[in-house]
């Protein structure tokens, strides 16, 4: 079944005589729902191709479910593809479906796998989504925080590490009825504080402890000493020009919005004209919801 390029087409796709004939026998292999090793042949070769194709690994996952594989032949095949396409989305969900479909999948074969990527590209956010998956299906968050920690220590900015951090405490005490207690919240707060004074403007930080707050029920004032100690520019004593952290002066602005309209004004004036212009618009909009 020939590609379908007749029509007006805004942006004509160039194939090769080698793709549009591999798609060719997939489409026709397809429609038929044909499960046979020539099709899980086809799949490969369009794989091969072009691995981000997601009704390819679906119909290829049929084949191998249809066809009784063996799942962990396959498991091996697909981390040969992950290594060579590592921004790839559909590698990781076609291995979660490979996982879900064996009667008693191995934690100890994914997890090296996914070291072993997050080594080569600590950032990446397709394989911390696919560690979060593993951990919420084999129930394995006993180790998350000392993997994680590793990360923000390497890497302060390690935006996914801060929030598989969230993920690693606050995932656990939902999936397992855990309780935060204050114990927890206060070696949390400690930590952030810690890690926001290597790095004030890091937003990946400040984001994690006003999280902390809100997820726990802890009043965010007991917040403002701190905040104040990299922002102070809306007391009386401030001096506009002495700033560390603009995270910092958003802190002090949710916290002042209920408890000092004014101030909480003036910090959205100064985020909107000197702090953060390129979201002038928003800080306006959020200026006109407080009540004076």
């Amino acid at each position: 079944m020939p590609l379908d390029e007749e029509g007006i087409q805004v942006s004509q796709i160039l194939y090769t005589e080698e793709y549009r004939s591999v798609m060719g026998l997939l489409r026709a292999l397809q429609t038929n729902e044909e499960y046979s090793d020539r099709a899980l042949f086809i799949t490969q070769e369009a794989i091969r191709l072009n691995a981000a194709h997601y009704t390819v690994w679906q119909y290829r996952y049929h084949n191998i479910i249809n066809l009784k594989k063996d799942i962990n032949k396959e498991l091996d095949w697909v981390e040969e593809i992950a290594i060579e396409n590592t921004k790839n989305y559909q590698i990781w969900n076609y291995r979660q479906l490979l996982l879900q479909a064996q009667e008693n999948p191995d934690p100890k074969r994914e997890f090296p796998l996914i070291e072993v990527m997050l080594d080569e590209d600590s950032k990446n956010y397709h394989v911390w989504s696919h560690r979060k998956w593993l951990v919420k299906f084999f129930n394995k968050f006993d180790e998350e925080l000392t993997f994680v920690d590793q990360f923000i220590e390497k890497d302060v900015y390690n935006n996914s590490a801060w929030s598989h951090r969230y993920f690693a405490i606050f995932g656990d005490a939902q999936i397992n009825k855990k309780t935060i207690t204050n114990d927890i919240f206060e070696k949390e707060l400690e930590y952030t504080k810690d890690k926001i004074s290597i790095a004030p403007q890091n937003v990946s930080s400040w984001n994690y402890l006003i999280a902390l707050f809100e997820v726990t029920g802890n009043n965010l004032s007991q917040l403002e000493e701190f905040a104040r100690s990299y922002a102070n520019v809306l007391s009386s004593d401030a001096d506009v020009e002495k700033i560390k952290s603009v995270p910092a002066l958003e802190a002090l602005v949710k916290i002042y919005v209920k408890s000092n309209p004014e101030l909480a004004t003036k910090g959205y004036d100064l985020l909107a004209t000197k702090y953060d212009t390129i979201r002038k618009n928003y800080w306006e909009y959020k200026k006109k919801s407080i009540s004076i």
